[in-house]
């Protein structure tokens, strides 16, 4: 029996004891429920809502007022479109019953319905607080989550598709009607494809085959799964299963072009582009991956020539005009470039509308900021060669952040050469060490990678000698060579320190044992700098020692050296300056070791719950809370809200009010928005990582 015939049977059941004269609140209501359900699960259509309100209204009529009545009525309206109707029904549910999450979620659909999607998202978060286990209100915000992500074509959007991804993830673990779950694996398979986390994509897509209604085009999104995984064969594999449902679709036969295209395989590439323009003549993807085959054949004209008219006839489709600065780029005509660069600044600055800020592309002032970017992004890749010429025309604009902008590109472009530079000559550390090097290391230490630091920091006695030699030219006088290789010895030294000050920055477990080698050096320079760094990874060896050195210090010094060790506990703290998870030290290795606690003698300090009672700790600079409190806090967030005071602390950052939008107070532990924002979000998100661990 499907669910949908059990689901028949108790309709038929429940009207033949109405029929046969039973009468009563609770069974009016749940037939009309059972009746809007039938409508709007399984799509039966408006006969059912209306009956579903007829029946739900004789409720009220004959036994009063209840809050499950407006609810079922205010559902039946929405069914069959009355909107004014189902707002009337779901505030006077609300205002029967407060605590009704149901009617959250129906006024919430009901915003989303009327275009408002910032009100539905509040009324479905409000549901989801009301009845954490009502799999209704998580699907919906998921979806709205969704929903606004998309709005804002995904920019600025990861908090809320992880918010949507954890909504989502909960509605499925909450077991909702079965017509839903086809809705629930989509969605997240969309999710999880636009956040790059292709592994559970592929899952979701992979359980969608055996849907009924979304099989098919499971295929397709498997196609686009695979594709941004780089496996090209199994992509195309898939959209051809796709066609076998779908044998008229242009887009999969394109996407099959593009899949070729990155195999190498011009001509297969070509023949399915080709295919694809024959069922849809003006199919843009397939023009478009015709170019880029044209150009990767070397075949500059005439990809040229497919861009530019796809831009005549199409001017925002972007990828084309990236594939046309491209194109030039390539040819080596550099001048197209710069020549384009300064009509696209002219034509920016003639535009009077306020569009076209910084990454912000709305309007046709915005259209023109964005071939800025893209011009600039490729001039870029010409390196230092480009700065003579970015720099004319930067002395040429007249809007600020745009010239700022550039002048950010010319620093960029001065500093990648010199780091190139300095890279090479890590490489040969015998011939060029030295004050000068080092401190240029120092200084770009960020942008150098460790292990370029680690190799140029030894010198053999050979290449001591060498510099000793070319300081002093061959002579008899030993005693001047023996001078000249121990001013080497010290140049090298000096230079050591620098690089060893240089991996400060890195914060890997590799670069803490690198540094803490040296701190045992018998050269002075080379322990202090050693130890100055490993203040950057908590070390409490760096820590004595520095404080052992400060107490030999005259003044000022030794002051500026406590300074200098206070700073560098802070910033070694910083990380967890908020919150932690108490297994996060086991799950990342490279993090030094903090200061330990007894083992199994934290507790909460709301509840005084142990570890082992509760699924986490989270800790912070003074307290533990456990997730069952930060659950409770959360819920009762709006209650839990107190006044501002001046001398309000969070318990769990040490940050005051001033530096909050708000306290919550439990039991007299202060804890900010901000730090119950991150519990939060980090319980969710290891709850959807063990939900995922066990989805197969």
């Amino acid at each position: 029996m499907t669910p949908e015939s059990r689901h028949d049977w108790k309709i038929q059941r429940l009207e033949q004891r109405l029929e046969n004269g039973e009468s009563s609140v609770e069974l009016l209501l749940e037939l009309a429920e059972a009746c809007f359900q039938k409508g709007y699960y399984y799509g039966r259509g408006d006969h059912w809502f209306e009956r579903a309100d007829e029946l739900a209204a004789l409720a009220v009529e004959r036994f009063g007022g209840a809050c499950q009545a407006f609810n079922i009525r205010a559902n039946a309206r929405y069914g069959v479109g009355d909107l004014d109707g189902a707002e009337d029904n779901y505030k006077a549910a609300i205002s029967a019953d407060p605590q009704d999450a149901l009617a959250h979620v129906g006024l919430g659909n009901l915003h989303k319905q009327r275009g408002s999607s910032a009100r539905a998202i509040d009324a479905f978060t409000r549901a989801t607080e009301l009845d954490a286990d009502l799999w209704q209100a998580h699907y919906n915000l998921g979806g709205a989550l969704y929903s606004e992500a998309r709005e804002r074509d995904f920019k600025a959007s990861d908090e809320l598709m992880e918010r949507a991804i954890y909504h989502l993830v909960t509605a499925l673990r909450l077991r909702p009607f079965e017509s839903f779950v086809g809705n629930i694996y989509k969605d997240l398979g969309e999710l999880f494809l636009h956040t790059r986390q292709y592994k559970y994509a592929r899952r979701f897509f992979t359980r969608l085959l055996q849907h009924e209604e979304y099989g098919s085009i499971a295929h397709y999104y498997l196609g686009l799964t695979h594709f941004s995984m780089g496996r090209y064969t199994n992509a195309i594999h898939h959209y051809r299963e796709f066609l076998r449902a779908e044998p008229d679709s242009a887009l999969a036969w394109s996407k099959i072009g593009l899949a070729w295209l990155e195999l190498g395989e011009w001509d297969k590439a070509r023949e399915a582009c080709e295919q694809a323009l024959e069922l849809e003549p003006d199919n843009m993807l397939a023009r478009f991956s015709l170019g880029c085959i044209e150009l990767d054949q070397r075949l500059f004209g005439q990809a040229k020539h497919r861009f530019e008219q796809i831009l005549t006839e199409t001017p925002d489709y972007f990828p084309a005009y990236v594939e046309l600065v491209k194109t030039h780029y390539v040819r080596g005509d550099f001048g197209w470039l710069f020549d384009c660069l300064r009509r696209e600044v002219a034509a920016f600055e003639a535009d009077e509308s306020f569009d076209g800020g910084r990454q912000y592309y709305k309007g046709s002032r915005g259209r023109t900021r964005r071939r800025i970017d893209v011009l600039l992004a490729q001039i870029q890749e010409m390196g230092i060669d480009a700065f003579a010429s970015l720099a004319e025309i930067v002395e040429e604009v007249r809007t600020d952040s745009l010239r700022f902008q550039m002048w950010e590109q010319l620093y960029d472009l001065s500093r990648r050469a010199r780091v190139e530079q300095v890279l090479d000559q890590l490489e040969e550390p015998a011939r060029f060490f030295g004050r000068k090097l080092g401190r240029t290391v120092l200084l770009l230490s960020q942008y150098i990678p460790e292990e370029a630091i680690t190799d140029g920091f030894h010198v053999s006695e050979d290449g001591l000698k060498r510099r000793a030699q070319a300081k002093r030219p061959p002579t008899d006088d030993l005693t001047a060579y023996k001078g000249a290789l121990e001013e080497a010895r010290v140049e090298l030294h000096e230079y050591q320190a620098y690089l060893l000050l240089a991996l400060a920055v890195k914060g890997t477990a590799s670069a803490e044992d690198f540094l803490s080698d040296h701190l045992d050096s018998e050269n002075r320079a080379l322990q202090a700098s050693s130890a100055i760094s490993l203040l950057f990874y908590g070390s409490e060896r760096a820590i004595r020692t520095l404080r052992e050195e400060a107490d030999t210090l005259s003044e000022p010094h030794a002051s500026r050296l406590k300074e200098l060790i206070e700073l560098g506990i802070s910033r070694s703290e910083q990380s967890d300056k908020i919150i932690d998870l108490q297994d996060a030290a086991r799950e990342r290795p490279d993090r030094p070791a903090r200061r330990q606690r007894p083992a199994g003698k934290e507790t909460c300090s709301l509840c005084s719950r142990a570890g082992d009672e509760v699924d986490r700790l989270m800790s912070g600079n003074r307290v533990f809370l456990c997730n069952l409190c930060v659950s409770y806090i959360h819920a009762h967030r709006t209650d839990l809200a107190v006044s501002d005071r001046e001398d309000h602390v969070c318990s769990f950052c040490s940050c005051s009010i001033f530096e909050a939008r708000c306290m919550h107070q439990a039991k007299g532990l202060l804890l900010c928005d901000r730090c119950l924002d991150t519990c939060v979000g980090l319980l969710a998100k290891e709850e959807v990582e063990r939900f995922l661990r066990g989805f197969s």
